[in-house]
């Protein structure tokens, strides 16, 4: 068994190189210095039975295994110590927690320890940082980095762990320029190849579980953020070619929840549930900035892609931007209404996209910091977001969906829903797929491009091992063999359903052309058709006209022919009868002729018988000539005459008229065309109506075979995918068998190496070891040399610097003793000053007492005046509302007040009406008795009349009778003087009858129109009395009814009275308080000059003690100054003086503690040498052993690596 020595020189080695030790002074180590420094502050928390943070500081070994955080001391470098930097208050939790903090020398001593190399004892080898220190600062360019992008090559391919269930994916991320992403599962860290969906590197990680992973801007790097949630956290940065750990920043108490590296590979940035932003420096691992703005746990970070930003959140919703060189603040750009889990930065660093539990996604600028826009993206909250390289957005939900947007948040297209919450989503670099995560542990890959994406693959999160990997791979290679037919089949079917898709859709888009051509056309076709159609019937019309014309005209042809046939039946034999008439004119010719040539016969022989005969025989037959000519004239006229007529008609008659054959066809044809149009137009109109509906269909039906087209295009992009995908994974399976054979033989390499590794690295430790302790010893060699002279030159100084020190002491106690009247007078003078600053003071106290009491006063009663009118103000405030209350009430009562008074007037009005119309309805009635009373007699007087009349009229008759009588007597004895007598006497009476009828005519007339004039007086005085008795009624009914709307008026002032009454007395309340408060108030306001002249009273004695005393301080302050002065000066030569004895005693103090350093030193530097020759001696020994194994492992590794690179396939 190897010796403690022995372990703690092996430990020490395996652990880092050595670094030298002081070349003077004191070691600082655990066992001498710092364990009594943690056990007076910190044992009773962190022992072996608390562990509180699962950290046991006890003990040099407990506190190098550090807690649940990781290591607590990082050698050589305390900013870096977790130890160090609580305790210093740099980093929290503070410590100690209670109780007082380190002091600045024991936080001196324990960073001395610490950079000093962690000592145990002084005997230990000083350890280096564990950190990596490496430059992995490259340039940032805008686009793809220049050279081969890093993909893994040779690494790990054997899983660390094969679980027997999945889990949730709680970290993915994807290369920026190539086909190659990353996920986080159980102790390690998968990364494959997109292309070929082959598992391509393990990176173990076995600390804890990974919540974050990003890949650097240039792709060469992959960086993680986890560890355990409660006890630690960090982030560790791995080489993506070689699969190496670069580096490790961060200790965490608490899992860290999202780390970024930038894009010049400089800085690490992580966030964690302390609410802190924290930034290291990667090339020392040491924190650059802190910011601790947060509200919450910091839930995502990342570095803008030309890395002058960094974006962060937290679970309050925040998202914030800042100066990614210095963590100043950048940009506050506003809150989610949930916990904000996820950011993603646009490729040209202009945008930024937040997602959050409220559902929502929103995008910021960063020219101003304005929201772009924010909209709801998944119910149930968002749980990652993902910019493609073109600039769309890829984000999952709770609610099982992954969906891609444009920046102002328009929906381009959907996944299937996973039916459990999507953990992750990452957008690939050829912005053509993505891939998500979800709860259940499932990976599945998109193709981006189609409204609804498509599944193009499953990548596993829990991958077999490759002995099962490879039985995998060439089951699956045959499966997929066999299938491969049947998927090109499935291809040339798709291709023949999307070309009749294509097809109808082609036909769809021609109909729904056509109908929306016809939609637009028919209008104007129907109206000219139907102007065309008008245009045949009037065609049709005319040709029937032309026809019924042509017939007419074949009819009045045929008729003037017939006419014309019978004038010429009738001229036939007129022609014949004239064709006789030259031969009657000859013969008449003759007959003349003969005659006159008998004549001249007879004239010659006159008295010839024979010729005379001959005349007259001649003269015969030229009468019977001329008869004859006579006769047959007419004829020639007549035939001359029906010729002529014939001629004429003949002329009129024309050209025979057409037959009406082709009237009959054109008239058929236009009966066939308006029949034609007379149906297209019923057919349009028919159609009309129903064309908007079609023509409003037709984009959906568009849209639906486009749709049915895009469904065939899909089926054939997804048939071409499944063969193409089949063939190409058939191409990649051919390889796979001998791949996972040779990375399977990888892995037993990978050990080998990493054997090698630690066997050199122990080999190197050993020798610097060696090194160390050998250089050690030298130096201690030569400490014991000086300190020999030390000691010499020490012990030879001391006797003298005694002497001196002595007589210096001396000199400077009789200095003391002669000073000291001095003293007392000064004393003694400053005693008299202070007395008088004491009573200045004191009265100035009172004053400024009395001053205060005063302004105290003046202020509580200002104050007091201030309330009071506040409460006047809050009262006069009080009555406007109840004022602007009682106004409408008050004004309700006024307008019931003023109608009361209005009914009152009219009922006052209605009975004067009433007691009006009563006394002239009985006047009326009077007048109606007395206007009656004339009627009767009215009556009786015409009658009196009518009766005279009738009377005068009986006597006329008689009268009229007897005259008559007495007028036909004296007819019949004219001129008897009796009868002429009786005659006038009988006219006379006549007359006096007639006269008494016409009197009593008049006289009856005038007693018709006095009872005429009676009867009429009555009929007004009975209407004038109805209408006073109904006036009476009405006004009687009219002072009823007001007199109940009075009634009605007085209940409503009542009502609306009693509304206003509480308001009013309120309002009288309110002003009675306003009247005593501003009473009160003229009081308070008076108060301050009372109070002023109270004061004045009070400060007068005061001050005149004051000015007493201020008179009497000058000749004490110059006396006291005097006194002082005269001190000041004996005190610098006595100060002098102990000067120098402070000087002699130090020289003395530092020549002993010289010769005790340096016999320390010898002491400590001969105790070294041995134990430095016992390591010297165990490094030997350990390299004695370590050596030969080195060269055959290194022999071995070189085999086994040829070897593994022959397996690969070509």
């Amino acid at each position: 068994m190897q010796s403690k020595t022995t372990l703690s020189l092996t430990c020490a080695a395996l652990a880092a190189v050595s670094l030298h030790a002081q070349d003077a002074g004191e070691k600082i180590t655990y066992q001498d210095h710092i364990r009594p420094l943690l056990e007076n502050k910190c044992f009773s928390c962190h022992n072996p039975d608390k562990k509180k943070g699962d950290l046991d500081l006890t003990s040099f070994g407990a506190l190098m295994n550090g807690g649940g955080g990781g290591a607590v001391v990082d050698a050589g470098n305390a900013d870096s110590s977790r130890l160090w930097t609580t305790c210093a208050k740099k980093e929290e939790p503070f410590m100690p927690p209670e109780g007082a903090p380190l002091s600045t020398k024991d936080l001196d001593l324990l960073a001395a320890w610490i950079k000093g190399g962690i000592l145990d004892t002084k005997s230990s080898i000083a350890k280096k940082s564990d950190k990596p220190k490496v430059d992995m600062a490259v340039a940032v360019t805008g686009g793809k980095p220049d050279g081969p992008i890093a993909k893994p090559e040779h690494v790990l391919l054997e899983p660390v762990i094969v679980t027997q269930h999945t889990t949730a994916i709680t970290a993915m991320a994807a290369s920026p320029w190539t086909s190659l992403m990353a996920l986080a599962a159980p102790k390690q860290i998968l990364l494959y190849d997109t292309d070929t969906k082959q598992l391509v590197g393990i990176f173990p990680y076995e600390e804890g579980y990974a919540r974050s992973l990003r890949f650097s801007r240039n792709g060469s790097l992959l960086i993680m953020g986890g560890g355990r949630a409660g006890k630690n956290g960090h982030a560790i940065v791995w080489d993506v070619k070689t699969g190496r750990r670069i580096t490790e920043v961060g200790k965490e108490f608490d899992q860290v929840m999202s780390a970024d590296i930038s894009p010049d590979h400089k800085m690490i940035v992580i966030g964690s549930p302390s609410k802190k932003v924290k930034v290291y420096d990667t090339a020392t691992s040491e924190e650059l900035y802190t910011i601790s703005k947060h509200t919450e746990w910091v839930m995502s970070t990342a570095f803008s892609p030309d890395g002058v930003l960094l974006a962060t959140t937290d679970r309050n919703g925040n998202v914030n931007v800042w100066e990614a060189a210095n963590g100043g603040e950048f940009y506050i750009l506003g809150q989610h209404k949930g916990s904000c889990v996820d950011l993603a930065w646009r490729a040209d660093s202009n945008i930024l996209a937040s997602c959050s539990m409220d559902g929502t996604i929103t995008t910021w600028e960063m020219n101003e910091g304005k929201q772009v826009k924010n909209w709801a993206a998944h119910g149930g909250g968002v749980q990652s977001v993902s910019f493609t390289p073109d600039g769309k957005i890829v984000s999952s939900g709770n609610d099982g969906l992954v969906r891609v947007w444009d920046v102002n948040g328009n929906k381009l297209a959907e996944a299937p829903s996973q039916g459990d919450l999507v953990t992750k989503v990452i957008a690939l670099f050829d912005s053509k797929s993505a891939i998500s995560a979800n709860w259940r542990g499932e990976i599945k890959m998109w193709q981006l491009g189609a409204p609804q994406l498509v599944e193009s693959g499953q990548l596993t999160s829990n991958p077999s091992q490759i002995a099962q990997r490879i039985v995998q791979a060439e089951q699956r290679m045959a499966e997929l063999t066999g299938k491969l037919p049947s998927l090109q089949e499935a291809v040339k079917k798709a291709e023949a359903d999307t070309k009749g898709r294509e097809e109808a859709l082609a036909k769809v888009r021609a109909e729904v052309a056509e109908n929306d051509r016809r939609s637009k056309a028919y209008p104007g076709e129907i109206a000219n058709e139907e102007k065309a159609l008008a245009a045949l019937k009037a065609a049709r019309t005319k040709a029937d006209q032309d026809k019924a014309a042509r017939n007419a005209a074949i009819k009045a042809f045929g008729e003037k022919s017939a006419k014309i046939a019978v004038q010429e039946k009738e001229l036939a034999p007129v022609a014949a009868e004239a064709a006789k008439l030259p031969a009657a004119d000859k013969a008449v010719a003759d007959a003349t002729a003969a005659l006159e040539g008998a004549k001249k016969e007879l004239a010659a022989k006159a008295g010839d018988a024979a010729l005379t005969a001959k005349v007259k025989d001649l003269e015969g037959k030229l009468a019977a000539a001329k008869a004859a000519q006579q006769k047959i004239a007419p004829s020639k006229a007549k035939a001359a005459q029906l010729a002529d007529a014939i001629a004429k008609a003949k002329a009129a008659l024309g050209a025979a008229p057409a037959p009406v054959a082709d009237l009959d066809k054109l008239i058929a044809e236009t009966d066939a065309k308006i029949k034609a149009a007379t149906a297209s137009i019923a057919a349009k109109k028919a159609e009309l109506p129903k064309l908007p509906a079609l023509v409003k269909a037709g984009p959906d039906r568009i849209k639906s075979a486009e749709s049915n087209v895009a469904t065939g295009k899909n089926n054939l992009a997804a048939a071409q995918f499944a063969a193409k995908s089949a063939n190409d994974e058939i191409g990649v399976l051919q390889k796979v068998p001998t791949e996972l054979k040779a990375a399977q033989f990888n892995t037993g390499v990978l050990a080998e190496k990493e054997k090698l590794a630690k066997l050199e690295t122990d080999f190197s430790d050993f020798t610097e070891a060696k090194k160390d302790a050998e250089a050690a010893k030298v130096a201690a060699a030569k400490r014991i040399e000086d300190s020999k002279k030390a000691i010499a030159e020490s012990t030879a100084a001391q006797p003298g610097l005694e002497a001196a020190l002595k007589k210096l002491q001396g000199e400077a106690a009789a200095l003391e003793t002669s000073t000291k009247p001095t003293r007392d007078a000064d004393a003694a003078a400053k005693a008299k000053v202070d007395e008088q600053k004491k009573i200045i003071a004191t009265k100035e106290a009172e004053i400024a007492a009395a001053a205060r009491a005063k302004d105290d006063a003046i202020a509580a009663a200002k104050k007091a005046a201030e309330d009071i009118a506040k409460v006047i103000d809050a009262r006069k405030k009080s009555i406007a509302e109840v004022n602007a209350k009682l106004a409408a009430p008050e004004k309700a009562a006024k307008a019931k007040q003023d109608a009361l008074a209005a009914k009152d007037t009219a009922l006052a009005a209605a009975k004067k009406a009433v007691a009006d119309a009563t006394a002239d309805a009985g006047a009326k009635t009077a007048a109606l008795k007395k206007a009656e009373a004339a009627v009767t007699p009215a009556n009786t007087a015409v009658q009196a009349a009518e009766k005279a009349l009738n009377d005068t009229k009986a006597k006329i008759a008689p009268a009229q009778a007897a005259a008559a009588a007495a007028k036909k007597e004296l007819e019949a004895k004219a001129g008897d003087a009796a009868l002429v007598a009786k005659v006038a006497a009988a006219d006379k009476a006549v007359a006096d009858a007639t006269t008494a009828q016409a009197n009593a005519q008049k006289d009856l007339d005038a007693k018709r129109a006095a009872k005429n004039s009676a009867v009429q007086a009555f009929e007004a005085a009975k209407s004038a009395a109805g209408a006073a008795t109904a006036l009476v009624a009405k006004t009687t009914a009219t002072a009823k009814q007001t007199e109940q709307q009075q009634a009605a008026a007085k209940n409503e002032f009542a009502a609306a009275d009693k509304v206003a009454a509480p308001l009013r007395g309120q309002r009288d309340s309110i002003a009675k308080e306003i009247e005593a408060q501003s009473k009160a108030l003229a009081d308070k306001q008076a108060a301050p000059a009372a109070i002023e002249k109270d004061y004045a009273a009070k400060i007068a004695p005061l001050n005149a003690a004051i000015a007493a005393a201020k008179t009497a301080l000058p000749p004490l302050e110059q006396a006291y100054a005097a006194a002082h002065g005269k001190l000041d000066a004996e005190q610098k030569v006595l100060d002098a003086k102990k000067a120098e004895v402070a000087k002699a005693n130090t020289d003395f103090e530092g020549a002993k503690k010289k010769k005790s350093d340096a016999e320390a030193s010898i002491a400590a530097a001969t105790k070294e040498i041995p134990e430095k020759d016992k390591i010297i001696a165990e490094a030997t020994a350990e390299l004695a052993k370590l050596q030969p194994q080195l060269e055959p492992m290194r022999t071995k590794v070189k085999q086994m690596t040829e070897q593994y690179l022959t397996m690969l396939p070509e």
